[in-house]
């Protein structure tokens, strides 16, 4: 019976394929000072002594080459346990361990008692690793330490991929951007060197330590569902889904918070709220820009509000601001000037010899209110200005009557402890 011309070539080809199967299984010894044959557990064994240096062709061509003080090879195994140097060379990977073993069949080493693993200029160090010849990947467990040209990465343990240059890390995981002094800690981590991009995910935390130019020394804590360190061309970190924020006096919640390291920018997104000394502030999206490490402004776009409780002993009479922008300015931490826009309204409540003595309401175009040691001390409003004066015996025990549009007061303001927060 005659074959087709294409089913013979179906046939050499899976001959040929079955053949370098076979044939990448061959390791070729190179060099060893000694050879000595034993038997253990009935196997025949060969001892490589001095220099001890073998290749075998990986599944996909290429040479993985590999080298040792002391070597023994078990003949049936076809297994190499590897003494003192160890060394392992498969590309641009380089892998040494002062122990190891390479099974020659599957093509995989794995190392102990340390190992370290260079990729130009990646280094991976743990206790004890595997490294899998065919697709280039490694497992490490361990007191893991992955250095690349941007981050610092700890962990208990860790796969890596060398072709597509990520690693996925978990138990105790912390990552350290040396650009820009951010430590992130969470409990997974995936990370992709080339992208210069890593997503940590279960408990992420996020730790900043700034000391400003007078020497004073703040520290800023963001907690949320997800983390995300991006360090390409715009440095910046990425918090999604309850977020909560820590820095100084001023704590926020969010639904995503975005860092912009260089440019000393942070923006709050989805039903921002941020609390300033005794100030609440919220609006749809809230922007926060620093100087020498301290707040600076706050500008707030869309339904922007501003509240203020007026004194702890009168728990339902809250100072408040609307309008369609709000911006406030600081200097020292300390806030100097409200600048309402656009269809803005205040409440403000008034005293007479530290008597309760009713409230005003006013709206205009603009109202700017100034503050000294965060008392106000001027409230100016330009352009199509209204007011209205509530006397005292109108509004006690009716103050929520008389709340703005928008009013809502939140009572879970995070709080810092140590480098973690907690909420009342």
């Amino acid at each position: 019976m005659r074959l087709p011309f294409f089913s013979i070539a179906i046939l050499m080809v899976c001959v040929g394929l079955q053949a370098l199967a076979q044939q990448s299984k061959i390791v070729e010894l190179r060099h060893a000072d000694i050879l000595n044959g034993k038997t253990i557990n009935g196997e025949d064994v060969r001892e490589l002594i001095g220099k001890v240096h073998f290749v075998q062709i990986a599944a996909e061509g290429g040479l993985v080459k590999v080298w040792s003080d002391t070597a023994l090879q078990y003949m049936i195994q076809n297994k190499y346990e590897l003494y003192g140097n160890v060394k392992v060379v498969q590309d641009s990977i380089t892998i040494r361990s002062s122990k190891g073993v390479y099974y020659a069949d599957r093509r995989m080493m794995e190392g102990y008692n340390g190992v370290q693993l260079e990729r130009g200029a990646t280094l991976l160090t743990a206790r004890q690793g595997e490294y899998f010849v065919d697709g280039k990947r490694s497992h490490f467990t361990g007191n893991v330490v992955l250095v690349d040209t941007s981050t610092t990465i700890t962990c208990h343990e860790m796969y890596y991929f060398e072709t597509e240059t990520r690693s996925v890390a978990t138990g105790k995981v912390h990552v350290f951007e040396k650009n820009n002094s951010v430590n992130i800690y969470g409990d997974s981590l995936l990370h992709i060197e080339k992208n210069k991009f890593t997503l940590v995910l279960k408990q992420p935390r996020l730790v900043k330590i700034d000391t400003s130019s007078n020497g004073i020394i703040d520290t800023m804590v963001v907690v949320s569902r997800e983390m995300q360190s991006i360090q390409d061309s715009v440095e910046r970190f990425v918090a999604i889904d309850s977020v909560r924020l820590v820095k100084g006096s001023t704590s926020a919640r969010c639904g995503k918070a975005i860092y912009f390291v260089s440019n000393e920018f942070i923006t709050l997104q989805t039903h921002p709220i941020i609390w300033s000394d005794e100030n609440q502030i919220t609006g749809d999206t809230i922007r926060i820009r620093m100087e020498d490490k301290r707040i600076r402004s706050m500008w707030v776009k869309n339904r922007a509000m501003a509240i203020s409780r007026v004194d702890t002993a009168l728990p339902n009479r809250f100072n408040q601001l609307t309008g369609r922008e709000l911006t406030m300015y600081f200097r020292a931490n300390k806030l100097e000037q409200v600048d309402v826009q656009r269809n803005a309204t205040s409440l403000y409540y008034l005293f007479d010899n530290k008597e309760p003595n009713g409230a005003n309401k006013s709206s205009g175009d603009r109202i700017f209110i100034d503050f000294v040691q965060n008392d106000v001390n001027r409230i100016k409003i330009v352009g199509g200005v209204q007011g209205q004066y509530f006397p005292e015996k109108m509004i006690n025990r009716h103050e929520q009557d008389y709340n703005l549009d928008g009013f809502r007061w939140y009572e879970n303001r995070p709080i810092r402890l140590g480098a973690y927060i907690i909420s009342e």
